[in-house]
């Protein structure tokens, strides 16, 4: 038996329409290239979007404003490389940069040269633009402080914003040293349009301005920011009053505005929104009542204003009046002391038979007033290890019926401490 051989026959493939198809397609693509070659017609074509590339410069100068520039030019020569050139293999330069060596404005003249090896082609026309105006200057950084210039006159009557919190305090310039130089400030601008009662947070444009407040421009210089992130606090404006911060007073004193009075009574001060029912009044400073009495009765004091709040009226002291033609002045001989806080392990005798104790208060509660009405009392508990002889200040409690009376100066008596704890030992 023979065996049968696969053998490729060529004059039957020509009758399948696919093979046909396909042969005539690579061999059109292999006359076209011969003929490309070797054809003696020339193309021409406009190769666009060529990126602008400058020489560096001496002096320690630099171009500014340059970046991202493109030209275009016409090239011809063989169809089938014209057609390969891209904008990768032209640069495009100035003609000429002998004369740039000192800072300013110049125009430079623009050509065009071959950046690969693809360079049988010809330069058929100039560089559009043939031009172009550059600046050149030395380099330069600088930091500046930003300024708030937020606007905030749409705040309604009813509140008052606080110092705007910016997010960045600085911002970072580099650039054309001119430029950075003439720079005076780095504004953070926003203006609220509509009427605002609660705090806002917003995105402020930062604008550099030169010492006349004429806007900078930035085309040579660029930053490290464009916006900042501005909080305006809103605070609730309130009228509250002002009260006497009195010390030195017996338990049973009052504060009374016929007989004490503040000048001025109220003051203006804008607060957080989330504070307001907390605070209803504002103390001045301490003001020692046990040195009061009817020719020292005025005085000039500051104000306890916490730093969370706006003093909107700068007023930083108050004066506290003690009306002495309501007032009266009363001497009472206390003969009687009660000790308190004392230890069990000793006994307490106060040597001082008495004390003549000066009173002032309003006239009606100062007549009726004696000496049943206070009590001397002596507390111990500082002096729970001592012994012996020595003083003790007296506390003047009076009765709370006499709420407008106090006592003027202080106090002591005489006491003699001894210990009472017995020790036995049997004789010899």
């Amino acid at each position: 038996m023979k065996e049968k051989t696969n053998k490729l026959n060529f004059s039957k493939l020509f009758y399948n329409d696919k093979f046909v198809m396909l042969f005539s397609v690579i061999l059109a693509f292999i006359i076209w290239i011969n003929l490309s070659v070797n054809s003696q017609e020339t193309r021409y074509l406009t190769v666009t979007d060529i990126p602008i590339s400058l020489p560096e410069l001496g002096n320690d100068l630099h171009f500014f404003g340059t970046d991202n520039l493109t030209a275009e030019v016409r090239i011809s020569g063989n169809s089938l490389v014209v057609a390969s050139v891209t904008s990768s293999d032209i640069y495009i330069t100035a003609a000429d940069t002998s004369q740039l060596t000192s800072p300013g404005n110049y125009t430079l003249n623009l050509v065009p040269k071959k950046g690969s090896i693809k360079s049988d082609y010809n330069f058929d026309s100039t560089v559009r633009p043939s031009t172009i105006n550059t600046y050149i200057d030395r380099y330069a950084e600088k930091e500046i402080a930003i300024t708030d210039r937020i606007d905030v006159s749409a705040v309604d009557s009813e509140h008052y914003a606080a110092k705007t919190q910016l997010s960045r305090q600085t911002i970072n310039v580099k650039g054309a040293e001119a430029v950075i130089n003439s720079i005076a400030e780095a504004d953070a601008e926003y203006t609220f349009t509509d009427p605002i009662s609660e705090t806002q947070t917003v995105e402020a444009i930062i604008v550099l301005r030169d010492s006349k407040g004429e806007k900078i421009d930035t085309q040579y210089i660029t930053t490290d920011a464009k916006t900042v992130t501005a909080a305006v606090p809103i605070l609730k404006i309130k009228t509250i009053p002002i009260v006497p911060n009195i010390t030195n007073a017996p338990d049973s004193f009052v504060f009374d505005e016929d007989i004490i009075s503040v000048e001025p009574s109220t003051i203006e001060v804008a607060i957080p929104d989330d504070a307001t029912e907390n605070i209803s009044s504002i103390s001045t400073d301490e003001i020692d009542l046990s040195k009061v009495n009817l020719t020292n009765n005025h005085f000039k004091v500051g104000l306890q204003i916490s730093s969370g709040l706006r003093n909107l009226k700068q007023i930083t002291e108050a004066e506290v009046t003690f009306d002495k033609s309501k007032l009266a002045e009363k001497k009472i001989t206390l003969s009687k002391f009660t000790i308190i806080n004392d230890s069990p392990n000793r006994k307490t005798n106060v040597s001082t038979k008495s004390i003549d104790v000066v009173l002032i208060g309003e006239k009606n509660q100062i007549n009726t007033i004696t000496a049943s009405n206070i009590t001397a009392v002596i507390d111990m508990s500082s002096k729970i290890s001592f012994s012996g002889y020595g003083s003790m200040p007296v506390t003047i409690s009076i009765n709370s019926k006499f709420p407008s009376v106090w006592t003027y100066g202080t106090y002591e008596v005489d006491v003699n401490v001894a210990d009472t704890t017995q020790t036995s030992s049997s004789p010899s």
